[in-house]
């Protein structure tokens, strides 16, 4: 028979780590869901991105005469 001893480091092993970047990852996922006015959202910032998408719309109706592909592309992003 022979036996086997795995050592494991102190520090920050690989299962550490995938932790931390999935919760990074996990955070700017609520970030990004709160930005667009999911229930995380808070009062404020839901209003913030309404207030954004009417600017981006004013924009376009400004740029509708001298350049329609422009309006077009606000309007798109005001949609989102």
């Amino acid at each position: 028979m022979s036996t086997a001893t795995i050592t494991q480091a102190q520090d920050k092993g690989l299962r550490h780590q995938f932790a931390d970047s999935f919760g990074k990852i996990r955070d700017f996922a609520i970030g990004l869901y709160a930005a667009h006015g999911g229930w995380i959202a808070h009062q404020g910032e839901t209003k913030r991105v309404q207030t954004g998408r009417a600017q981006l719309l004013s924009l376009a109706a400004a740029a509708e005469s001298h350049s329609p592909a422009l309006a077009a592309e606000l309007r798109n992003f005001a949609s989102k």
